[in-house]
């Protein structure tokens, strides 16, 4: 019973090994906001009318 469980565990430790790791994470600087996004996040980002219609226009340009 004990080799069962020890040859599961290896079983499952070479198994999870394949999975990628978290440093193969994107970096999403080239994601591309639909207007809506860049609304909600230059809006989150800032409180003032100005601040956000500025914060539009760097992204677009």
């Amino acid at each position: 019973m004990i080799k069962f469980f020890t040859v599961l565990l290896l079983f499952l430790f070479i198994v999870s090994c394949g999975y990628p790791d978290i440093d193969n994470v994107p970096d999403f600087k080239d994601a591309k906001l639909t207007d809506e996004e860049l609304l909600d996040h230059c809006s989150i980002s800032n409180t003032d009318k100005k601040d956000i219609d500025k914060c539009i226009n760097d992204y677009k340009s």
